[in-house]
């Protein structure tokens, strides 16, 4: 598992990464760590963040939704996507002033800490 030093490079490492949470069992766990550390950071009364508060929003439904476990591998694939997916729009939004640097940071520290490092 290998950190990131963007989010641009987060959302390219979200497969590998989360593939081997998924192989020891720890995916559901993961993901519940990384939703429940980054929803705050990304208020609903702050209308530039909503595209990046609804990714981990699906994240957390997927969390919920997913076996304890090894499960299907499609658990794998639609975590890695929305992983992918949430770190890419918050880089681009990052970029374009949409959020914040503190909260891009942020995010991607909880990326590192919760999904890259074992």
């Amino acid at each position: 598992m290998t950190t990131a030093a963007t989010l641009a490079i987060a959302a390219g490492q979200a497969f590998d990464n989360l593939q081997v949470r998924y192989v020891i069992g720890s995916l559901k766990l993961v993901l519940q760590n990384f939703w429940s550390a980054t929803i705050d950071l990304f208020p609903q009364s702050d209308a530039n963040s909503h595209p990046v508060s609804n990714w981990i929003v699906i994240i957390a439904a997927q969390a919920a939704s997913i076996s304890t476990g090894v499960g299907p591998l499609q658990d794998l694939t639609a975590a890695a996507t929305a992983v992918y997916k949430l770190c890419w729009m918050a880089s681009f939004l990052q970029g374009t002033g949409g959020i914040t640097n503190t909260q891009a940071l942020a995010l991607l520290g909880a990326y590192n800490s919760i999904i890259a490092v074992p």
